[in-house]
């Protein structure tokens, strides 16, 4: 009987009253702990009077939707703010663009997906070359393009100073950003040059430069996209 009524004294106030305070005589919500809270097991946030709430997965962060709402489980590259992803890709062979034309940038193109109810923002960074040598003493000038859906969206100047040969006769190379904010779909995003005076080269294997090593890789176009949730 002493267990009863025991029992009975500690639940009387949790009926009764709107909130509950544990070593605080002011609760300010409906369970109000004044200390530490040790969780053994799992941590449930959500769900109903009738329905328990997401326990999550492993992996996850608990992250706030804001007053009177409940928080929720996310996956780190799902978090608005955060990288989703990363993604490198570089020319392959070499290209040649006349005087006039433009030229994709074989290798430097990617493709891209927004999850459905989802924006995201891409972040580009791009570095070309474009030069015509051995032909010493020739210039050339033009622009790299980023490209989406074959529509230009970024570009940046070029050029190749022509001076007789030799180490004086070097293309000037180009690095810009761009940045853009999409919503779900599909996306082809891809590197173009566009050759306004004289015939340029891209992705080109320097072997007839003096003092070439081997680095097959030092000339050839380059694209990063790192991926930002919204």
């Amino acid at each position: 009987m002493k267990n009863y009524l025991l029992l009975g004294t500690f639940l009387v106030p949790l009926f009764f009253c709107a909130q509950v305070g544990i070593q605080t005589s002011t609760p300010q919500k409906t369970l109000h702990v004044n200390g530490s809270l040790q969780v053994v097991s799992e941590l449930n946030v959500g769900g109903n009077a009738t329905t328990a709430g997401s326990a999550g997965t492993t992996g996850q962060i608990l992250t706030s939707n804001g007053a009177a709402a409940a928080p929720s489980w996310q996956t780190l590259n799902t978090i608005s703010g955060t990288i989703n992803s990363a993604y490198y890709v570089q020319g392959t062979t070499e290209a040649t663009a006349a005087q006039g034309t433009t030229i994709d940038v074989p290798g430097a193109t990617i493709t891209l997906t927004v999850p459905t109810g989802r924006t995201q923002t891409f972040l580009f960074t791009i570095l070309g070359y474009a030069t015509n040598f051995p032909s010493g003493g020739v210039s050339s000038q033009g622009v790299f393009i980023l490209a989406q859906n074959n529509v230009k969206i970024s570009s940046a100047y070029t050029t190749k100073i022509g001076n007789g040969g030799g180490l004086v006769d070097l293309p000037v190379p180009v690095t810009f950003l761009k940045s853009v904010t999409l919503p779900a779909g599909t996306y082809t995003f891809k590197v173009q040059y566009a050759a306004w005076s004289g015939t340029a080269k891209v992705n080109v294997n320097p072997t007839t430069y003096g003092g070439y090593n081997g680095d097959t890789e030092s000339m050839l176009t380059k694209m990063q996209i790192l991926v930002y949730n919204n």
